[in-house]
């Protein structure tokens, strides 16, 4: 009987224990209020038992190779509408850009070429208003939805205008612009390095920048900006304009010639007599090399083409109606005047009155030599050609 009390405490601790996990089970989910004060109000604070999962979206997700799939992606996650422009905008400048410099033929990529090729330069404008047409369409296509008519601005008409900077074709064409803007940087350097620098300086400039060429080009992507862009390749062509080569051709001369002009003492004017002797000889060196390549025919005319006493004798003779025959003769005696005219100048033995003398006796030789050749008549209306 003594345990009887203790009985229905214990029944009686067992049923609130009952009640109490009946409501928390029955309440599991709901939100409890849990009040905060603040001031003037007590306001309830819900407090949930919901699981809030974050999403990582990465750019991947959003980007695409379709880029009307790209545009829908972007305003899928909000982005503004001005940001959409710059980011199509660029992805679209860039491929065509791509197109413009390693699929369109330019007169700079024929190399070999003297003089450009009048028919690639007007097939190169064509094709690059149709390039040009071609990425205005794609780009209204693209942006009309997202920008209206008015997507595009001065800048980037200006913007893509010169891009490219002109290094083109296959090997050139397919740089990084990280690569083609380090490349222009350096020959605009160079170019600045070798302003009022002497020839064994500018020797050393240009080497250098061989040099670093090296550094940035694969050996065939140097090839080809050499044979286009070098110091070398602009006097070749410069030296032997009107000539028809192949590609083959011009490499093969422009191997032969290249050591060549790399050497400081080809451009010695000076009158240090041990380094007029060793220019002359590099000269000599550069002609037969020429002469081998262009044969003996095309050398001379070349060679008589780019001499202003040619020109000027040829000139002459027209006015005077020379035949062909005697104009080569009175190039002779112009030529061989002028080297003895040369000589008396130079030469250091002879005083100030007895070079007066001697060339005067040079110029009345000529003038002899050129009645003799041409007859009285003639003679008289060459004089007239002097005057």
């Amino acid at each position: 009987m003594r345990l009887r009390p203790w009985l229905i405490a214990s029944l009686g601790l067992n049923a609130i224990l009952a009640s109490a996990w009946y409501i928390a089970h029955i309440q599991e989910g709901r939100p409890s209020v849990i009040y905060a004060p603040s001031p003037g109000l007590t306001a309830p604070i819900i407090k949930t038992n919901s699981v809030v999962r974050y999403v990582n979206i990465t750019w991947t997700q959003i980007a695409s190779s379709n880029l009307a799939a790209y545009i829908a992606n972007l305003q899928a996650m909000g982005c503004p509408k001005e940001t959409i422009r710059d980011i199509i905008l660029a992805e679209v400048n860039q491929s065509f850009a791509r197109s413009r410099a390693t699929e369109i033929l330019t007169p700079d990529q024929q190399w070999w070429k003297t003089e450009p090729d009048a028919a690639v330069a007007r097939e190169a404008a064509a094709e690059l208003r149709q390039l040009e047409n071609a990425r205005r369409a794609t780009l209204v296509t693209l942006l009309a939805s997202v920008c209206g008519a008015n997507w595009e601005t001065e800048t980037d008409v200006s913007a893509w205008v010169p891009s490219n900077y002109g290094l083109t074709g296959p090997h050139l064409g397919a740089l990084s612009p990280e690569i083609k803007r380090l490349l222009y940087d350096l020959a605009a350097h160079t170019q600045d390095q070798m302003a009022g620098q002497t020839p064994a300086e500018v020797t050393r400039i240009v080497q250098n920048e061989r040099t670093r060429l090296q550094s940035l080009l694969t050996p065939v992507a140097l090839n080809e900006y050499l044979l286009r862009y070098s110091p070398t390749a602009a006097q070749l062509r410069a030296d032997t304009r009107g000539v028809n080569y192949s590609p083959q051709q011009f490499q093969d001369l422009f191997a032969a010639v290249d050591p060549i002009l790399l050497q400081s003492d080809y451009y010695y004017r000076g009158g240090d007599a041990d380094a007029q002797g060793r220019q002359r000889a590099l000269q000599a060196q550069y002609d037969d090399a020429l002469q081998k390549a262009l044969g003996s025919d095309t050398f001379h005319a070349l060679r008589l083409n780019q001499d202003p006493l040619y020109a000027s004798t040829t000139a002459a003779a027209q006015q005077t109606g020379l035949s062909a025959q005697n104009t080569s003769k009175l190039y002779d005696i112009n030529r061989a005047t002028q080297t003895e005219l040369d000589r008396i100048r130079n030469d250091a033995t002879l005083s100030p009155d007895d070079k007066i003398d001697a060339l005067a006796e040079t110029r009345a030789e000529q003038q002899r030599a050129i009645q003799q050749l041409l007859g009285p008549e003639a003679f008289q209306r060459w004089l007239q050609t002097q005057r």
